[in-house]
Parts: C-alpha cells; structure tokens; sequence
C-alpha cells in the first residue's frame, strides 16, 4: 500500500516537471516577440493550464492506460504494477532532468512513454508491449504531429502574408490582442494532453486496487493533475522561454501570432481525439515553419538539428534509464 501511494505521489510530480519542463514552450514566442509582457503571460498561460484538464475530456488518459501496455500484463503485474509504473516514472524524470538541466527543448510526452516500455519489457518481454496501440495512437501522433505543426505554421504564415502584406504597422497591435485568446485556448488545450498523461497511469494503478471503473479518472485526480501541472509551469517557465522563443528563429508579433495558432488548431485536435502528443515539438516545429515560409536563410536550422537529436533519442533514453532503475529496485 505504501509503495502504491508514493506512486500516485510520484506521478503528481511527474506532472509538475511537466508544467516545469515543457509549458513555458507555449508562450515563449509570445514573451519574445513582445506581444505580452512575460510575467503576465505566465500568470495567464498557468490559469490556463490549470483549467485544461478540469474541463476537457479524458480522452488522452484513456489512451495512456488502454494504449501502451496489453491489459492482460496490467493484470498479470498484480502488486508488483506500482514498481513497475514508479520505475517508469522515474526514468522519463531523470531523462527530464538532464535535458532541463541543458536547456534542450525534449519532450516529456516521449520520455514517459519511454520509461514506461521499459520495465514491462524487461519483465514480461516485449510481448506485453500493445504494439498496435502503441504505434496508432501514441507514436504516429506524436512523431507526426511536428510534421503537422510546420506545415500549419507554414501555410497559416503564407495565408496572413496575403492578406496583410498591405497592412499598416498598427496591425501588430490587434495581433497582439489577438494572442491572449490563443495563449489561453492553447495552454488549455496542451495542459489537458499532457496532465491526462500522468492521469491515465494513477488510473491503471487505480484499477488494478478496484478504486476505479472503466477508465474513469476521479474528479480528485483531475484536480491535482490541474494545480500540479499550472505550478509547474509558474516555477520553471522562464528557462525554456529563453531555449526556444528566440533560438530557432527571431520573432516579432506577426510570426508569434501565426506559430500560437498553428499548435493551437493541432492540439485541439490531438486532444479531442485522444492522441498524446507533445507539445514542445509541436511549438517548435510551428516556428520552423514559420520562419521557412518567410524567411529560411534566417532560421536557426543547427538548433533545429537538436531538436530533432532529441526528439529521437528520447524515448530511448528514458527507455535505458527506467529499465536500470527498474532491474536495481528489484535488487533490493
């Protein structure tokens, strides 16, 4: 019982290095540009992130606990579930650590998914892995979904050059207005994904206790996944606001407003339809596109290639780690 309680306490952690290491991605291009002066913005963005999981459906969290691992091996994994998830969790952590600790914008969607293959794997073999699930619902879209996210930013680049290539300088003042609306619906939007992450696996420890039902996340986990992930994002989003907003391309109002909603169109529809994805890779990939379409000789395209080295080397990574953590624990 103790170990299944310091897991649940755990995964609220996990939610908030979340909110620590990837939100600040969400407004950083807006801080940059200068559309909306930082602190404001975080305040804004945090009172976002906490509602997000609180009012968007569950349908993330559904696919993180039916998705991933077969439910026969959830089953099969009895008391021993809780080590199982809490190795898991503490190998994407570690991983987070190290990428937070050098400023690299890595996703912590890949990481947890990552971490949790590793310890099924290592007992049960690879067999316990729903490989279906897996490659349908969680890898393709968050593998994709950078693909998409630069093609929204290009093409929703292309269509406001046209139609405000003839626009006065004030324009920049309403696209400046306009960013508190996608700020907020985006940071809803991406918190509800992300906190439903760590959602997903209490419920599958919850399931297997029979303190829950049919996938059913209560109310009490919503509420905590919602002020963990909003305070996380208040302590540590300054630093990857400095990583990413002026890094990879240097953006003014018009470039911010484009980038915000592009991620704001695919993470609407990620979330509504139950596809983790991650929400740094997709900002990123938003500015690339933004910056290819207007201006590709100016882009930052040697920050780009680490992205992308992270975004491949993450889920074996945290993959490795929560493997070792896993094999130790069962050491001791």
């Amino acid at each position: 019982m103790a170990l299944y309680t310091l897991t649940i306490a755990v995964i609220f952690l996990y939610i908030f290095i979340t909110g620590f290491h990837d939100e600040g991605n969400l407004i950083a291009t807006i801080v940059c540009s200068r559309s909306i002066e930082a602190k404001k913005a975080l305040i804004i963005a945090s009172v976002a992130q906490f509602l997000g999981p609180l009012i968007v459906t569950t349908a993330v969290s559904t696919t993180i606990a039916k998705d991933i691992i077969k439910y026969s091996y959830l089953l099969k994994s009895g008391e021993n579930i809780s080590l199982l998830i809490l190795s898991g969790i503490l190998g994407a952590a570690l991983w987070n650590f190290i990428t937070w600790y050098y400023a690299i914008p890595s996703s912590s969607s890949h990481a947890l998914i990552g971490g949790i293959l590793g310890p099924f794997a290592i007992e049960y073999g690879f067999h316990s892995i729903n490989f279906y699930g897996i490659m349908t619902k969680v890898i393709i879209p968050l593998f994709f979904s950078p693909v998409i996210g630069f093609a929204a930013g290009y093409i929703i680049t292309l269509i406001f050059w046209k139609l405000l290539k003839n626009a006065q300088p004030s324009v920049n003042s309403f696209l400046k207005k306009l960013q508190y609306g996608t700020m907020f619906l985006l940071n809803i939007g991406q918190s509800a994904n992300d906190a439903q992450k760590g959602m997903g696996l209490i419920v599958i420890l919850m399931m297997i206790k029979g303190n829950t039902h049919n996938f059913e996340v209560p109310f009490f986990v919503k509420y905590i996944a919602a002020f963990m992930i909003s305070f996380g994002l208040l302590f540590g989003g300054f630093r990857m606001i400095k990583s990413v907003g002026g890094r990879i391309y240097r953006v003014r109002p018009f470039h911010s407003f484009n980038a915000q909603l592009s991620s704001l169109l695919v993470v609407t529809a990620a979330t509504l339809f139950g596809a983790p994805i991650s929400g740094t890779q997709l900002v990123n990939s938003s500015i690339l596109g933004v910056g290819a379409r207007e201006r590709p000789s100016a882009v930052r395209w040697q920050f780009a290639k680490a992205i992308f080295a992270a975004w491949i080397t993450t889920i074996p990574a945290s993959f490795i780690f929560s493997s070792i953590i896993y094999m130790v624990a069962k050491l001791l």
